[in-house]
């Protein structure tokens, strides 16, 4: 029988001396601007949170802490597109002992997930009638989704012991796999330079998408699992009283989830993933997508909220010592939950297990849930089951669309999100960018950049070193930089045009500037920009500082490219207050990213005297073109929630015209990929 303690070895190895050699870096990180600003966001809500808990002592306020975690637990997946209740069978694997159904699940009109039924082969003394519990194991980020050896290995342990097991490949893995661009490749998109997206870059690729659309991931992924449970229940085979559902790392963020949010699972162990969200945040960033539900800090959620939500189900808490989901994290999730627990009279119905391991679905850990399974479900546990873990099903076997393995593809058509997005994008009303009322604009605009008009920070005027460097405070707590490029013959009196560059400007650009006519330049760097930008080490590797921050930001509230356009309106609310430039006329500059960033503060300001012109270089043509794009070269920072429902690009520029004094200049167009693009209308 094959062995994997020395992988198991080595990958635990590496995670236990992290826990040493990480310390000194993630010092250093944590004394970037932007990152303390997000430590003392992050610490506010748990405070917060925490107060809120010191005062839950009884089992009536228990039991009204529980009601309103689930209730802001539903409005942060928010409401899930339309399900279906279609499945085929498209093929059957026969291992002996047990069957595998290879399953097409249609979870969404025309969408399908392919997954994979195991059930023994015969359902002991109580003959073929008799029904058998089952477990839904959701799949963590592997790319093999379904077939990932160790998802393989607990789903064979478990049919062997008597249960039934279904799990499918989630969006974006296995066979439901996204194409993208491979880096250091040309722009063309053709097949030969896309490769496959790894499962955190296409849960966020399509999130984004769905975010202009005023909607996320998470409830599509969470209509996935619905779906699938909905197909496991009208299997014959299954006892509807005993069900329950697993996953680990992604998977069990996503079996937490189902646990809160689905009353026909009876008992949950998510492995992997419980944890106290302020100390992860501190340590790795925020996760991918359909892992940072938007607003969940906000309506002050964690992860142990998720465990108290499903009280008094049976819960295993698995956990591992080495994992980069910080167990002290996990201990303080755990008491917190526990606390819960023992005021609703289940106290002995949650449990922890801590395996000495680093992050994975190691067999230790599966046999902790199986036996917890076991014993809730009144199974003899067999730990002597005769596994042959050199035979396990593989991929190749477990392909769903494809007919008994011969490669010849199935007959059944399987959409994507992305098409759905597309369908979606495609049934907006065209914008009539010549009746749109600037007020309304601006006052919708404000609300989609999730901006605190409410704000007591008062400006200040800016005060360069003898460099030009400035230094500001665009909102308590946040520092942005950037300098001040003054002209030796405005230097006394009154300026009379100034360039604001959003992202900087390099020496060629400033003469430029000063040649056409501009008195000074002030270079600005929202957050997590240039040279303000993040280390792209801060995450261990984990998730790109750019999206980590981003969905830091969302279950705040709020939105890191309304955040940046903060600091844009904080830069111009200084220059204002600074001798000298009160009454200069402003034009906001930028390129590409920053080029929208300049945009939407255009537009905020248009009904004031704060902005004269608008210059933008690189400019997207289209967020619709963005929407429905199979590749897209923009950091992730672009993205406004809700944006499509409003208006595009060129209904923003459309409305500038009519309100700015000054001119509007677009030097050019690019299109997702960043590659020139014609000009949506004539400016």
């Amino acid at each position: 029988m094959r062995n994997y303690s020395l992988q198991e070895e080595q990958a635990n190895r590496r995670r236990e001396l992290s826990y040493i050699e990480d310390y000194p870096d993630m010092e250093r990180f944590h004394s970037h601007p932007f990152r303390r600003y997000l430590d003392k966001r992050n610490t506010e809500y748990l405070v917060r949170r925490k107060t809120a808990l010191r005062q839950v002592n009884d089992k009536a306020a228990a039991m009204d802490y529980q009601a309103k975690v689930l209730e802001a637990f539903r409005e942060s997946v928010g409401q899930l597109p339309a399900g279906c209740t279609n499945a085929y069978v498209t093929g059957t694997l026969d291992f002996g002992s047990y069957l595998i159904d290879k399953v097409c699940i249609e979870t969404m009109p025309g969408i399908y997930a392919t997954g994979s039924f195991y059930y023994p082969k015969k359902r002991g003394d109580g003959g073929d009638d008799k029904q058998l519990p089952a477990l839904l194991l959701l799949c963590g980020h592997s790319n093999e989704g379904k077939a990932h050896v160790t998802y393989v290995s607990f789903c064979v342990e478990a049919v062997t012991s008597g249960f039934c097991v279904l799990t499918f490949d989630p969006v974006g893995q296995g066979e439901r796999r996204v194409r993208g661009v491979e880096e250091g490749e040309g722009n063309e998109s053709s097949e030969s330079n896309s490769a496959w997206l790894d499962p955190v870059a296409a849960h966020c690729f399509l999130d984004q998408k769905l975010s202009l659309l005023g909607e996320h991931l998470g409830a599509y992924m969470m209509q996935d699992n619905i779906a699938a449970l909905t197909y496991m229940l009208a299997r014959p085979e299954v006892d509807s009283a005993r069900v329950g559902v697993t996953g680990n790392s992604g998977g069990g963020t996503m079996s937490a989830y189902m646990g809160a949010y689905d009353d026909r699972v009876k008992a949950v162990a998510p492995c992997c993933y419980i944890t106290e969200l302020r100390s992860m945040l501190y340590r790795l960033m925020a996760q991918d997508a359909e892992q940072c539900l938007p607003g969940f800090m906000e309506r002050g959620l964690d992860h142990s909220d998720l465990v108290t939500a499903a009280a008094p189900k049976p819960y295993h808490i698995g956990a591992a010592m080495f994992d980069f989901f910080p167990i002290d994290g996990v201990r303080d999730a755990f008491i917190e939950a526990k606390k819960l627990y023992r005021l609703l009279d289940a106290e002995e119905q949650l449990e922890l297990h801590v395996v000495m391991k680093g992050h994975g679905f190691w067999k230790e850990m599966r046999e902790q849930v199986l036996q917890f399974f076991c014993r809730t479900f009144e199974v003899q546990w067999n730990s002597e089951n005769g596994v042959d873990y050199a035979r396990l099903p593989s991929e190749t076997e477990l392909l769903c669309l494809t007919v008994d393995g011969s490669g010849d593809e199935s007959a059944l058509a399987s959409g994507s999100l992305l098409d759905i997005v597309r369908k979606k994008v495609g049934s907006l009303p065209v914008m009539q960018r010549s009746v749109q009322n600037g007020a309304e604009v601006r006052e919708r605009l404000n609300g989609l950049l999730q901006l605190n008009t409410e704000s007591e920070l008062k400006y200040s005027p800016l005060e360069p070193d003898q460099n030009g460097s400035i230094a500001f405070e665009s909102e308590s707590g946040m520092i942005i930089t950037g300098a001040l490029h003054r002209w030796s013959a405005a230097e006394s009196g009154e300026l009379q045009r100034i360039c604001i560059a959003i992202g900087g400007m390099n020496e060629a650009e400033l003469a430029r500037a000063k040649n056409s006519g501009y008195d000074a330049v002030l270079i600005v760097h929202p957050r997590g920009t240039g040279p303000a930008a993040l280390e792209p080490g801060c995450t261990f590797g984990m998730f790109g500082p750019e999206l980590a921050s981003g969905y830091n930001v969302r279950m705040l509230g709020q939105s890191l490219q309304g955040l940046r356009v903060t600091d844009v309106l904080a830069a111009i609310g200084s220059l204002k207050q600074t001798p000298g430039f009160e009454r200069a006329e402003v034009t906001l500059c930028g390129q590409e990213e920053h080029a929208l960033t300049a945009l939407y503060a255009a537009a905020v300001l248009s009904g004031g005297h704060s902005i004269h012109s608008l210059h933008a270089a690189g400019l997207l043509a289209s967020f619709r073109a963005f929407a429905e794009a199979e590749q897209h070269k923009y950091d992730a920072g672009i993205i406004v929630p809700g944006l499509l429902l409003a208006f595009d690009i060129p209904d923003l520029l459309q409305m500038l015209q009519a309100e700015l004094s000054g001119s509007i200049i677009v030097e050019s167009w690019l299109d997702p990929m960043k590659q020139p693009a014609e000009p949506p209308f004539d400016l």
